[in-house]
């Protein structure tokens, strides 16, 4: 297993600019697993989003220069997140100050969102919030803490999505969302004060109270703190209130991917969301921490996650195995028996039950008026009949049933993988004030991975699709990589010291160390898992190394892997099967021999590459 370099790194070392196509020297373990942009933007959101740490502002203020925000009226425009200003000048320039609502317009959102007007409270908000002047320095106004949190609940909640109360209550659930991105790409997560909003039951605490000189300012009220909530009818029924903590609602979320994919589709919509928010509020709080020589990394401590993960820890002392359960829920009986709804029987459809329900007569016995009852046919057949037939297996469906799940769970690979990818970076930031120890937190990860059924490890691995950076993905490879090697195996720290000490991978260490071994078992899909584990590797190392290449002993290494593990496959007993091979073997055999084809390829490609000087081996052929 290599050394995780995040444990023991400084936490007041300024992070390293990511390149976009790193040198093997740079092909290890980076502080700032966060990308410029989210690598999901395109995949699950209406709209991309730059993070904290992008060099450019947002579309709306792209000619706002590199400066500081300036003061406003004290008495108007006070930040309702005072910790911020009074440790940094200003927060970075993307973002809008924020000016709270006045108190006329505030009761009128208020009273909007208790009587179930929700249209109108957006409506009012989000035209305040487009109207907004063209002037950078120009506050713009933004709801309560307590507003926000509802309209966030209303993204998910059932009773404006798979069971509305009105017909175009689904339509005001896509508004809300649509209205939260905006406020957050304007005014970003700490302005806004998302973290008051979005916190947890009783844990739904304010930064001020972090600060005493900001908790006494008399200019902020309880509300504008997030130590006020909506009346408990619509308060306690949010999904801040009915979730028991975060990772609780994601585990029941992707139990819905699988189970109920009519509720995963509104579920992936708050998650991405939810994903976008703590990307911004991660990637902001560590630029400023960084910008002010913070060395215990306060602002970064105080995170929305990691207060997700602080909540959770107080309640288990493995806290890591929680977040891992709810990473890979996948809608098993003992995934199910852990996260379970958050709202009662929220997968059931209102119209699907109302359409079985039959209207019935008025009943009056003694009038002989059974309310049509006994008009059923049910009724009279059932008196002299046989007993019901058992209901034969239907295998094809079963079948067909197990892929689409399999599928769906397979959809949700990015969400997990963006995740882990945050905790990671927020556990490499705080160094050893973290609530998770980094290596731990890997050496979980990639236990899960090694577990997986072949098709989703196949997709969890597969670089081309991670929403994982370069350097995480070669970490997490290399470390589920271990787990398969055979004890003989020959060590990276005996070829390659230096890269394998940084957690990362160079050519001679595929060549010797990896490439030529079969798994450490003689089942077929672990060989399976294997070789593709080192086509990846493979494909990463030759895409992005420059100042060094393979040898010509990888296509040996190559030929060596693959005959050692197809012979070590053959030794499996048979002996007392008196049929061939089962489909599942078959299935895996076909996937062996397929990825066996494609390191021969790469490495006749990676030969053919460094005769020829080395051209661009991805311009060679883009359509594989």
């Amino acid at each position: 297993m290599p050394p995780r370099s995040g444990t023991s790194t400084p936490t007041s070392t300024p992070t390293p600019t990511p390149t976009p196509t790193p040198t093997p020297t740079s092909i290890h373990v980076n502080p700032d697993p966060i990308p410029t942009s989210s690598p999901l933007s395109s995949l699950h959101t209406t709209a991309s989003f730059d993070t904290a740490t992008a060099t450019g502002p947002p579309a709306d203020d792209a000619h706002v220069q590199d400066s500081t925000f300036a003061d406003h009226n004290e008495d108007e425009n006070e930040d309702a997140c005072g910790e911020y200003r009074s440790r940094s000048d200003a927060l970075p320039r993307q973002y809008r100050p924020k000016r709270g609502l006045p108190p006329e317009l505030k009761e009128h959102c208020r009273v909007y969102l208790e009587e179930a007007l929700p249209r109108q409270a957006i409506t009012l908000l989000d035209g305040l919030l487009s109207t907004r002047a063209d002037d950078p320095q120009e506050p713009v106004y933004c709801p309560p803490p307590s507003q926000i949190a509802l309209l966030c609940s209303i993204i998910v909640h059932p009773d404006f999505t798979t069971r509305p109360k009105e017909p175009d209550w689904p339509q005001i659930s896509l508004q809300s969302l649509v209205y939260l991105r905006d406020l957050l790409t304007v005014l970003g997560p700490i302005h806004a004060c998302f973290k008051e909003a979005v916190l947890f039951g009783t844990h739904a605490t304010s930064d001020l109270d972090l600060d005493s000189h900001s908790a006494v300012d008399g200019n902020l009220d309880a509300d504008e703190r997030g130590l006020v909530r909506l009346s408990p009818r619509h308060g306690n029924d949010s999904v801040w209130q009915r979730g028991r903590d975060f990772f609780s609602v994601v585990g029941w979320a992707f139990n819905c991917s699988v189970l109920h994919p009519e509720r995963w589709q509104w579920w992936a919509r708050w998650l991405g969301f939810m994903l976008d928010l703590l990307e911004e509020d991660l990637g902001q709080r560590h630029e400023l921490d960084m910008k002010n020589g913070s060395d215990d990394m306060a602002l970064l401590r105080g995170s929305i996650l990691a207060c997700y993960i602080t909540q959770r820890s107080g309640r288990t002392t493995d806290v890591v195995m929680w977040i891992m359960k709810a990473l890979f829920a996948d809608g098993s009986t003992s995934s199910t028996s852990v996260f379970q709804e958050i709202w009662h029987r929220e997968h059931k459809s209102k119209t699907r039950r109302t359409a079985n329900k039959r209207k019935r007569e008025k009943v009056n016995i003694d009038k002989g008026e059974y309310g049509g009852y006994l008009d059923d046919e049910s009724v009279h057949s059932s008196q002299a009949s046989e007993p019901p037939t058992p209901q034969k297996h239907r295998t094809k469906a079963e079948l067909a049933e197990a892929e689409a799940s399999e599928a769906t769970y397979i959809e949700t690979i990015a969400f997990r993988q963006r995740l882990f990818s945050l905790i990671s970076f927020l556990c490499y930031g705080l160094g050893d004030s973290s609530p998770i120890d980094f290596s731990n937190l890997y050496q979980k990860f990639e236990q899960r991975i090694k577990e997986l059924p072949l098709p989703a490890f196949s997709s969890f691995i597969n670089y081309s699709t991670s929403a994982m950076r370069t350097d995480q993905q070669i970490e997490m490879l290399q470390g589920v990589l271990f787990l398969f090697m055979p004890p003989g195996a020959l060590s990276p720290r005996k070829v390659d010291r230096v890269r394998f000490e940084e957690g990362g991978v160079s050519p001679p260490i595929l060549e010797r160390c990896f490439l030529p071994y079969p798994a450490n078992t003689i089942e077929i899909e672990d060989h399976v898992k294997m070789s593709l584990l080192l086509e990846n590797l493979v494909m990463i190392v030759w895409g992005n190394d420059e100042n060094e290449g393979f040898s010509e002993d990888l296509t040996n290494a190559v030929q060596k892997g693959i005959e050692a593990r197809w012979e070590k496959i053959n030794k499996k007993k048979t002996r007392g099967r008196t049929k061939g091979p089962s489909e599942n073997e078959r299935e895996a055999r076909a996937a062996l021999e397929a990825s066996d084809a494609r390191l021969e390829w790469l490495a006749t490609a990676i030969e053919d590459s460094m005769k020829a000087g080395g051209e661009d081996p991805m311009d060679e052929d883009e359509g594989l």
